[in-house]
């Protein structure tokens, strides 16, 4: 059988299964995508793990969809998804030359791709930066462009989070544009016009339309977003269990069903927080090599050019004003030719002229991003996505 009629033929089997179950799951509802008169590229925002499904019943149809690296090392899931639904692999982190190639080689040959261009969920509620360059592949491209919102995502399952919250998760089309529409746009006009469409502010939407996310562990695992606290202004002493979310400064905030942390009289939402945590940081910064600004227990691991885990070993995270060390290994920013985050909290480290890259693994409760965060300040460019 033909790729192409297999990966079609697998969608229509799993749509009828995978529909209720989405709707069962998630309370899902979504407007469906228009017919068109040829391929479409297909960009969303993004919260869930599964929101390429989500996506993929409102097309109707078999899509492709662009998946990270590590989805070739999950194992039995991971060969399964490969054979069945030939996601277009793109390494996290680094200049996507190759991906938008793929991109553009499935439009040209009719198929219709699936794209989210934030590069990975939100951490604070907030749609992520989208590159500049993806306003250019879409008009370049010669398909139609469809943008799709989705809403309810972060609170039904945050990316810093364990388990799922019971609410409503909605998507709709925020977009569609001809390709002759695309042609009389500049690319950066594309660009904004895609900014525009797939914004979204969970708490934003919290105010408007108030929806309670009820999970058992509403606030579990937050301190692998947050890590300075908002009354001593510290890092490294937050915790969380259930629904308390706490440090060891005496700081004991409760989250609601609707995703607020509540103290006595003060209210926090993550974006808040978020926000406070990038000033503090600036502020903050080291001025001497030698002073450290966070370290943390991780397990390292070298990935090679053929996705294999080549190297594997525990080690002493630091980060520096001008370097990461991670036991006997120093890696100076300039090294480092971009770093994202997969997941909730495992780290990624891209080095210049070297085709495998490192990956810090951490338990639950790492913080992660709060390298990403140091490394973007000392750093500032595209390399370094969420």
């Amino acid at each position: 059988m033909e790729p192409l009629t297999l990966h079609k033929n697998v969608f229509k089997v799993l749509y009828p299964v995978v529909k209720p179950a989405m709707k069962l799951y998630f309370n899902y509802t979504y407007e469906p995508l228009p017919e068109l008169d040829g391929p479409y590229l297909l960009l969303c925002n993004h919260n869930t793990d599964l929101d390429c499904i989500l996506a993929g019943l409102a097309a109707k149809k078999q899509l492709y969809f662009v998946a990270t690296e590590n989805v070739v090392r999950m194992g039995l899931l991971g060969k399964l998804v490969v054979k069945y639904f030939d996601p277009i692999i793109h390494y996290k982190g680094v200049q996507g030359i190759a991906t938008t190639k793929n991109i553009l080689a499935k439009l040209r040959s009719g198929s219709s791709v699936g794209l989210f261009p934030e590069g990975n969920r939100s951490f604070s509620g907030r749609t992520c930066p989208i590159p500049s360059a993806t306003g250019k592949m879409a008009r370049s491209s010669g398909a139609y462009l469809i943008t799709y919102r989705f809403s309810g995502g972060y609170f039904s399952w945050p990316r810093w989070g364990v388990g799922r919250r019971r609410g409503k998760l909605q998507g709709k089309i925020a977009g569609v544009y001809s390709p002759q529409q695309l042609k009389e746009m500049t690319p950066a006009q594309v660009n904004q016009a895609i900014v525009r469409d797939l914004y979204a502010d969970a708490y934003a939407d919290q105010q408007k339309d108030p929806i309670a996310y009820k999970g058992k562990t509403p606030a579990e695992a937050l301190e692998s977003t947050i890590f300075i606290c908002p009354k001593c202004k510290r890092a490294g002493g937050l915790h969380s269990k259930i629904d308390h979310f706490f440090c060891d400064c005496g700081f004991d905030a409760v989250m609601d069903p609707y995703g607020y942390l509540h103290e006595g009289a003060d209210t926090y939402t993550v974006t808040q927080l978020d926000e406070a945590q990038k000033e503090w940081l600036q502020q903050n910064l080291p001025k001497e090599p030698s002073e450290s600004l966070f370290t943390d227990k991780v397990t390292l691991q070298t990935v090679d050019a053929d996705h294999r885990i080549a190297d594997e070993r525990t080690v002493t995270l630091t980060a520096y004003a001008d370097r990461l060390t991670a036991g006997t290994l120093t890696i100076p920013y300039e090294q480092i030719s971009g770093m994202a985050i997969n997941q909730r909290n495992l780290l990624l480290v891209h080095l210049e002229g070297r085709k495998e890259h490192l990956q810090c693994k951490g338990p639950v409760s790492f913080n992660a991003l709060k390298y990403l965060y140091l490394y973007r300040l000392v750093c500032p460019n595209e390399g370094g996505v969420l």
